[in-house]
């Protein structure tokens, strides 16, 4: 039976204060103040940044919207230390959803909140091979900066108060509580050409009666990608015998201009074509086209003296433009009567998030009491375009509806909280509550032409007559087979104390139960401390267990794409499977699959904090083990010359299946790091006002456990390890190890100059595997660095390579000047020295496999893109 979501009815925990705002997008009126009450891992609402015992960042409406970065998830890669999020280029759900993250872990151990309550994740699981692997993010990027009044940023663990997913903290998005009328409208472009940006918002609000208010903001963005592809030198076409018959292609580097042979047997010439076709192809972007509009809305209304309603919603939907990998003409994937040039699948994506919540808090007896509950869900729609399916050959349709995934999340919370005086130098104050939730989740598949498997064969070349590609290319059909329908529900019980036992030493407690219905139950606690020090110092810490449940797309996602080989055994082309598999399926329990366990979190942490004279700093060490970290394994593949996998599939009733994956409590995780953040304020009387803030984050993550490859694999032949190279150095050093953050705000009469500047450190990324001591020789003849690891499949004695990207600073700077009083304009440009990532290894004609197509300079693990530098200019007005 289906389980319904309840009614909803609430939205956050505490009130909020309304917030000074200056012209949107011109200096704030007021810079000085950002010791602000912080709602954001309490419930009782007497802390601030500089009292919390745990470290909060709170980021003003005013800084996110004078940043030059469009999407919210970039503008807090630039103002938050320790968040990060690299900009991968391919398609699926990566060009709208961008996996963020806080303190080098997963996106998916980071909870999100709007107004205190839980954000529902992305419906789309990211199953490629970019940061975040294997998670199921939440999008920050659907509350947009002209929307959002504060963002608090808790930088600890949290899920003894909020439940699965705050493992490595919280970000909570507070939403505008003014009631004037505001708007933007800015316009940008790249230096180099490209990324073309046009930004509108609109948004106001209007008192309901004396005491209460509504904010309604509407926002739209049209990005175009910043294409930084190169030429595609290899063979298009086939190689021509000294008979005339075909040949095959070549896919080595240079092979299509004469730098490598093409292939084939001897004396074989390439095709006159080959001098005259367009070579630029491709198009590499670290982001694609994309159209974003959003409306949001937030509302608070006492009824009466003690009891206030209060609420928010918001809709965006999202349409993404991206590209898969370019098909050259000769390619076994295409029909040359439809491109007798090849052909660059599109994908056309379309994300919906929806959410609303509405609630009721009040005072009874001296009981603080919340009421809340909200309802919200996502939804990504893929409509390959430009592509065709082979199998059925000219009669094939060049656009596909290829299938949609969705989700819906409901949750219902009830908290109480109160003072009570029992001689202790405050208050000692008691929360408690429970919480409902529902989660559903929905795989639907394409139309059939996505993913049939037609009766058309190769036509013509050397593999005339074979098996081609199976689908829409570029991505493939979701079958009916892959289909899903699934919900399940958890129910939380908490409770917290704050206390003070004597002045100035403050102690807080936390404790939570969960119990979901599909795999159990889990206790959580924390404990936290801060102990004032003369001077302005104070010592804080704390301690606490947490855990991350399994996603439902974690649990159920599945994907099947078809493609063909030759059979070992018979000699003849054979239609086989490459499956994702869901955990539970008796498919990739028969190769060892267990059921998913949530993670589980021990942390620890704590630092120094000084307040006083304009200043205010604080240094932080933390300590994250994670056990039983969720990640996909490695595709597991037959062995070449061997037929064991799939012989064993169809000895137990799986035919056809060739290549298998499946997701898996695969490793155990050691997180440590230091946060430094200050803030200098200084009054400079005739000469404005001087804002000084820096930031330091060093984070080191390690890999104390891998699982083993079970014995249903390495039974078959397969050595392939559950967790291999490429996942290892992703998890280990795909985010940078540093980040230096310097700012400088100097606002004078109606005039504002902002600069900023940040140090990504290094990151690296697999490049190469299985190389011979031969071509890594080639290797040090360039200038990228990298290292060498022993392979851990392949030839004795030959090493992966693995390329370190340098550490890079990347400058902002923006002047904003105030054209009336009520209107503003912004001249300003993000990545102002044009600073791009360190290249890739890039092919030669000497050495083959470096980069196979030679087409990409640069990486998708870069932490701040590969576009240079972006000029804008922008207005604003607020009345």
């Amino acid at each position: 039976m289906r389980l319904k979501p309840a009614l909803f009815l609430t939205v956050s925990l505490l009130s909020l204060e309304a917030h000074a705002q200056g012209i949107d997008g011109a200096p704030a009126e007021s810079a000085a103040v950002r010791d602000d009450i912080v709602v954001t891992g309490t419930r009782f609402g007497d802390r601030t940044v500089t009292t919390s015992p745990v470290p909060i960042d709170s980021l003003r409406g005013e800084d996110l919207r004078a940043s030059g970065y469009q999407e919210t998830t970039e503008v807090l890669r630039q103002l938050a230390p320790s968040f990060a999020f690299a900009t991968p280029t391919t398609p699926d759900g990566n060009t709208q959803i961008h996996s963020a993250s806080l303190r080098g872990l997963s996106p998916d151990e980071t909870l999100v909140l709007v107004n205190g309550k839980r954000l529902h994740s992305a419906a789309w699981v990211n199953t490629g091979g970019t940061i975040g692997k294997g998670s199921t993010p939440t999008d920050l990027n659907q509350i947009p900066a002209a929307a959002i009044g504060r963002i608090e940023i808790l930088r600890d663990g949290a899920s003894a108060q909020y439940g699965s997913d705050a493992i490595a903290g919280v970000v909570n998005i507070l939403l505008r509580e003014d009631t004037a009328i505001h708007g933007t409208a800015s316009a940008g472009t790249t230096y180099d050409g490209g990324g073309d940006t046009y930004e509108f918002s609109l948004g106001g609000g209007v008192k309901l009666g004396d005491d209460g208010f509504i904010n309604l903001t509407g926002y739209y963005r049209d990005h175009k990608g910043a294409n930084r592809a190169l030429p595609d030198t290899r063979q298009f076409y086939f190689g021509i015998s000294p008979t005339g018959t075909p040949q095959p292609l070549s896919a080595r580097y240079g092979a299509g201009i004469g730098l490598n042979p093409p292939g084939g047997v001897a004396g074989t010439t390439l095709d006159p074509r080959e001098a005259t076709v367009d070579r630029n192809v491709w198009r590499f972007a670290d982001e694609g086209d994309l159209k974003d509009a959003s409306l949001v809305v937030n509302l608070r209304k006492p009824l009466g003296d003690s009891i206030e309603l209060y609420g928010f919603g918001g809709y965006r939907e999202s349409k993404a433009h991206s590209n898969a990998s370019f098909r050259r003409p000769g390619q076994d994937e295409n029909v040359r009567a439809i491109y007798p040039d090849g052909f660059l699948p599109f994908i056309d994506t379309k994300s919906i998030d929806y959410s609303a919540a509405l609630g009721l808090r009040g005072d009874l007896s001296g009981w603080d009491w919340d009421l809340s509950s909200v309802y919200g869900g996502n939804s990504i729609e893929y409509r390959p375009n430009n592509t065709l399916n082979a199998t059925l050959g000219t009669d094939s349709p060049t656009s596909f509806y290829a299938g949609k995934f969705s989700n819906w999340q409901s949750t219902t919370d009830l908290t109480f909280s109160r003072d009570f005086e029992v001689g202790l130098a405050a208050p000692l104050g008691l929360a408690f509550g429970a919480e409902l939730r529902y989660d559903g989740y929905k795989i639907s598949p394409g139309e059939p032409a996505s993913y049939a498997f037609g009766p058309a064969r190769i036509l013509d070349g050397p593999n005339a007559g074979a098996v081609p590609t199976i689908g829409s290319q570029g991505f493939a059909g979701i079958q009916p087979g892959d289909a899903v329908d699934t919900d399940r529900h958890a129910v939380g019980a908490f409770v917290e104390l704050n206390s003070e036992p004597v002045k100035g030493w403050q102690v807080n407690l936390a404790g939570r139960y969960e119990d979901y219905s599909d795999f159990g139950d889990t206790w959580n606690g924390q404990a936290a401390t801060r102990i004032e020090l003369p001077a302005g110092f104070a010592l804080r810490g704390s301690v606490s267990t947490g855990f991350h449940a399994p996603s439902l797309a974690q649990q159920y996602f599945s994907s099947t794409s078809s493609r063909t080989i030759v059979n070992n055994s018979t000699g003849f082309p054979e239609f086989v499977l490459v499956r994702t598999a869901p955990v539970g399926s008796a498919l990739a329990q028969a190769l060892g699959a267990q059921d998913l366990k949530p993670e589980k979190s021990t942390s620890f942490g704590g630092g120094l904090t000084f307040a006083g004279g304009g200043l205010t700093a604080s240094v932080d060490y933390y300590h994250i083990d994670i056990d039983d970290q969720i990640a996909l394994s490695s595709n597991y593949v037959d062995a070449a010359g061997s037929s064991s996998l799939r012989d064993y599939l169809a000895s137990i009733g799986i035919p056809g299946v060739t290549s298998v994956r499946y997701f898996t409590n695969a490793i155990d995780t050691r997180t440590q790091g230091v946060d430094i953040t200050a803030a200098y304020t200084a009054n400079l009387d005739q000469w404005g006002s001087l804002r000084l803030t820096g930031a330091y984050n060093y984070n080191h993550v390690r890999l104390r456990r891998v699982g083993e490859t079970p014995g249903q694999i390495t039974a078959l032949g397969i050595t392939t390890p559950l967790f291999d190279i490429n996942e290892r150095v992703r998890i280990e050093h795909g985010q940078p190890r540093d980040k230096i953050a310097l700012g400088a705000n100097w606002s004078i009469g109606p005039i504002s100059f902002d600069a900023r500047t940040t140090r990504y450190g290094r990151v690296e990324q697999v490049a190469l595997t299985n190389q011979s001591p031969a071509n890594v020789a080639l290797i040090a003849q360039g200038s990228t660095p990298f290292r060498t690891v022993p392979t851990q499949s392949g030839a004795a004695g030959n090493v992966d390579v693995i390329q370190q990207l340098k550490a890079k600073w990347v400058t902002d700077f923006s002047f904003t000047g105030r054209v009336t009083e009520n209107i503003s304009a912004t001249l300003g440009a993000n990545n102002i020295f044009n600073v791009y990532p360190t290249r890739n290894i890039a092919s030669t004609p000497q050495l083959t496999g470096a980069d196979t197509f030679g087409v990409f300079p640069y990486s998708e693990f870069s932490p701040f893109g590969f576009s240079g530098a972006f000029y804008y200019v922008r207005l604003g007005f607020k009345f």
